[in-house]
C-alpha cells in the first residue's frame, strides 16, 4: 500500500519552530523574489508573519514595487534556516488575510515600523526617491510628533495582509557531504505529489 506524500506546509511549520528554538536569526524572515513587467528581477527580505495550512502570511503596502508582481503571481518565496540546514522555495497565488489577523499583526509592529507605513501614504511610496536621508528622517519625526505612541498610529488603508497559497514547494535538507535531500511538491487536488530531485 502506497503512503501519501508528506504535507510540505506542515514540514515548514515544524522546521520554523525548530529554527526558532535554535535561535535562527532568519526564523521570522523570508526572501521574496519578483519579476517586474520588463522581466527584471527583484529580491528583498520580508517579515514572515504566519505559516500554516492557509499559506504563508505577509504584510505589504500597496505602494511597494513588490505588490504588483506578487499579486500577479510573478514571485517566489525563499525560507532559509541554516541553523537546521533547511530551505524551502514556495510559489503560489495570493489570497487576502482576514481583517482580524491584519489588525493583530499591525499591533505587533514596533512604533517606527508603523510610522514608516504611514510615511508611505503621507510622503512617498516605498522605494521612491527622496532628496536626502535627512529629509526622510524629518518626515518620520513629523509623524512621530503627530503620533507619539504606537497605539496612536492609524493603520494605513494601503497596508495589505495576504497569504501566499502554495501550489509548488521545493524542500532542501542540507547534508555535510553535499548530497543534499531535495524534493519538489506540487499540489494535486486536496493533497500533494512528491518528486525527488538531484541535488
Amino acid at each position: 500500500m502506497m503512503t501519501a506524500p508528506p504535507d510540505p506546509i506542515a514540514m515548514i511549520v515544524d522546521d520554523r519552530a525548530r529554527a526558532r528554538a535554535a535561535g535562527d536569526a532568519l526564523a521570522d524572515l523570508c526572501v521574496l523574489a519578483t519579476a517586474q513587467d520588463g522581466g527584471l528581477p527583484g529580491v528583498r527580505p520580508i517579515v514572515l508573519r504566519d505559516v500554516g495550512p492557509q499559506g504563508i502570511g505577509l504584510l505589504i503596502s500597496r505602494t511597494s514595487p513588490k505588490w504588483e508582481p506578487l499579486s500577479a503571481g510573478r514571485s517566489e518565496l525563499l525560507l532559509l534556516w541554516l541553523t537546521i540546514r533547511r530551505q524551502y522555495r514556495v510559489r503560489g497565488r495570493i489570497e487576502p488575510m482576514p481583517e482580524t489577523l491584519v489588525e493583530t499583526y499591525w499591533r505587533q509592529k514596533v512604533h517606527e515600523s508603523r510610522l514608516l507605513d504611514v510615511y508611505y501614504a503621507t510622503y512617498g511610496a516605498q522605494s521612491t526617491g527622496v532628496p536626502s536621508r535627512e529629509r526622510f528622517l524629518e518626515g518620520i519625526e513629523t509623524l512621530r510628533r503627530r503620533y507619539p505612541t504606537s497605539e496612536e498610529v492609524p493603520r494605513p488603508e494601503l497596508l495589505r495582509g495576504v497569504y501566499v497559497v502554495p501550489d509548488r514547494i521545493e524542500a532542501w535538507r542540507g547534508s555535510p557531504d553535499r548530497l543534499h535531500d531535495r524534493r519538489r511538491f506540487a499540489r494535486e487536488g486536496a493533497g500533494w505529489r512528491e518528486e525527488t530531485l538531484v541535488p
